[in-house]
C-alpha cells in the first residue's frame, strides 16, 4: 500500500471528523465548564462559612433580581453600616430568608432594611442576630432554572434543559482520528474485541462528564448552601438609592400615596400592604404644585364638593396607628383631611373613627370613637394657603397626639381606646356629623400629597425627622 492510500485509509471522515466540528465542540465544552465554574464558586465558599441563595423576588432590583444566586459573607454585626445588603432570617416568614439593603439602625439597636425597588423600607425592624451575612458577589441569571421549577413555569424550564441537552450534544459532536474503529489494535489469543470500543469509553466519559456538570448547574431547594444573600460591595451593588419624602425617619408606611399621579383612577401605593387606592371620577385636579420633596413635588387638588381619594385595603381595628398628609387650603368651611371609615368603594361611612379634619375657622382636630367621639385640636389655624404636614397618632399605652409640621400641637394620653370597626382609610371626603366642632363642610377644598398610614405611633423625633427630609 502506498503512503498517500494509507493516509487517505486512516484519516477521518465527514462532519464530525471536521474543523467546524472541532471548534463548535470546543467551545459548547467552554461553556460547559464557565457553568460548572460558575456553580463551583457558589457551592465551595461554603466551606469557609459564606452562604449563596437564588433571588426569588424583585424588590431589590436592578442591583440584584429574579434568577440571581448571590453570595454573602459572615459579618461583625458591630460592623454593619447603612448601605449594605444582607441576608436575614425574614421576620415576616418563619424559616423564611430576606435579602433587603441596611436603611438604618434603630436607638434600640434594631435593623430597618429596604428593598431598592421598594418606596418604602420594611414594616418589620429586624434583630441584629437574624443577620446570616453581607453580599459579596453576584452571579447573575444562574439560579433561573431553580426559580422557574419553584415557579412550576415547565416552559422555560424545558426550554432550559433541552438548551442544556443540545450544549452537551455539540460538546460531543467532535470525532477524532483515534475515535476511529480502525484505532483499536488487533487482539490475539484472547476474546474478539468489539470494534470503537475505546470509542465508545471515551464518548461515555465525556457525557458523564457533561451531565455531572448539569447536575451541579441546577440548584435546587435541597441544596442547602442556595439559602443565603449578598451585600453592599463596591463593584457590586448601587449605592442607596434616595428615599421618599416619607420614609426614612421612621417606621415605614404600610400604605403610602404619594399622589404623583398625572391621571385617575388609580393612586398608586407604595406601601408595605399592596393594593393601589382610587380618585373619584371628579373633582380631582392631578399634578399640581406640591410641597418640597425630591422627585415627588406635585399633589392633587380637590374641589372641595366632589374629589377625595380612597383606599382599598380593609382593616381590622388598627392599633396603634400614625396617619399623615400634606395638605395646603384656604377654605373657610372646613373639611375632611383623613381617616378611617366603614365606607367601601367610596361609599360614605357608617361608622367614622381615626380621623382628622380641620374646622371651619382652620385648627385641626383628631379624634378617635370610643362610646363618643373624643378628639384633640391645634390651638393655631392652618388654612392660611401654605403647605403643611399633619401626623396623628395613637396607642393604647401613650394615648393620642397630634403634630403639625413636625411638632406636636396637641396630646392626651387618656385616649387610649378607638372603636372596634373593620374599616378603610381615605382623603378628603367622609360624614363628620356628630364630631365636635363639626365644620360646615364634609369635603375638603384644597391641595393634598403623600398620604401615609402606619402601623405603629410614630414616635415625636421620627416625626420631626420625616418633616425635616422636606425641607
Amino acid at each position: 500500500m502506498t503512503a498517500t492510500a494509507t493516509a487517505t485509509a486512516t484519516a477521518p471522515a465527514g462532519l464530525r471528523a471536521s474543523r467546524a466540528a472541532l471548534v463548535v465542540s470546543a467551545l459548547a465544552r467552554t461553556a460547559l465548564g464557565a457553568l460548572a465554574l460558575l456553580v463551583l464558586v457558589s457551592v465551595v465558599p461554603a466551606v469557609a462559612g459564606w452562604e449563596s441563595t437564588v433571588v426569588t423576588s424583585g424588590s431589590m432590583a436592578p442591583s440584584v433580581r429574579p434568577g440571581d444566586v448571590t453570595l454573602v459573607r459572615p459579618v461583625d454585626v458591630a460592623a454593619l453600616v447603612p448601605g449594605q445588603v444582607l441576608l436575614v432570617d425574614d421576620p415576616d416568614v418563619p424559616g423564611g430568608l430576606r435579602l433587603h439593603r441596611l436603611a438604618a439602625v434603630t436607638d434600640s439597636g434594631l435593623l430597618q432594611l429596604k428593598g431598592d425597588a421598594n418606596a418604602t423600607a420594611d414594616a418589620s425592624l429586624v434583630a441584629p442576630s437574624a443577620v446570616h451575612g453581607v453580599g459579596a458577589l453576584r452571579l447573575p441569571d444562574l439560579g433561573l432554572p431553580a426559580l422557574w421549577a419553584a415557579e412550576r413555569r415547565l416552559l422555560p424550564l424545558s426550554g432550559a434543559a433541552l438548551a442544556l441537552a443540545a450544549l452537551i450534544g455539540l460538546a460531543l459532536l467532535h470525532r477524532s482520528d483515534d475515535d476511529e474503529p480502525g484505532d483499536d489494535p488487533p487482539v490475539t489469543g484472547g476474546p474478539t474485541r468489539r470494534p470503537g470500543r475505546r470509542r465508545f469509553l471515551r464518548t461515555a466519559v465525556r457525557g458523564t462528564t457533561a451531565a455531572l456538570a448539569v447536575a451541579v448547574l441546577v440548584p435546587t431547594t435541597a441544596a442547602a448552601v442556595f439559602s443565603g444573600s449578598t451585600a453592599n460591595h463596591a463593584n457590586t451593588f448601587a449605592a442607596v438609592p434616595n428615599f421618599t419624602c416619607i420614609g426614612p425617619a421612621a417606621s415605614p408606611a404600610a400604605q403610602y400615596l404619594a399622589l404623583q399621579e398625572t391621571r385617575g383612577p388609580t393612586a398608586v401605593n407604595d406601601g408595605t400592604f399592596t393594593a393601589d387606592a382610587t380618585y373619584t371620577g371628579a373633582g380631582v385636579t392631578y399634578r399640581v404644585p406640591g410641597p418640597p420633596c425630591s422627585r415627588a413635588d406635585r399633589a392633587v387638588a380637590l374641589d372641595g364638593s366632589s374629589g377625595f381619594v380612597y383606599t382599598s385595603i380593609r382593616v381590622s381595628n388598627p392599633s396603634p396607628f400614625s396617619t399623615q398628609l400634606w395638605f395646603r387650603t384656604t377654605t373657610a368651611r372646613g373639611g375632611y383631611l383623613i381617616g378611617f371609615g366603614n365606607g367601601t368603594n367610596g361609599d360614605t361611612s357608617t361608622s367614622r373613627d381615626r380621623l382628622v379634619y380641620m374646622t371651619n375657622d382652620g385648627r385641626l382636630t383628631f379624634g378617635v370613637y370610643d362610646g363618643a367621639a373624643k378628639t384633640i385640636s391645634s390651638a393655631q389655624a392652618y388654612n392660611d394657603g401654605a403647605w403643611h404636614m399633619v401626623t396623628a397618632t395613637f396607642s393604647a399605652s401613650a394615648g393620642a397626639a397630634l403634630y403639625v409640621d413636625g411638632a406636636q400641637v396637641a396630646a392626651d394620653a387618656t385616649l387610649t381606646r378607638a372603636e372596634s370597626v373593620s374599616g378603610l382609610f381615605r382623603a378628603g371626603y367622609d360624614n363628620l356629623s356628630g364630631w365636635p366642632n363639626a365644620p360646615t363642610s364634609n369635603w375638603f377644598a384644597g391641595s393634598i400629597a403623600h398620604m401615609g398610614v402606619f402601623v405603629t405611633a410614630l414616635s415625636a423625633a421620627d416625626v420631626a425627622k420625616q418633616y425635616a427630609t422636606y425641607r
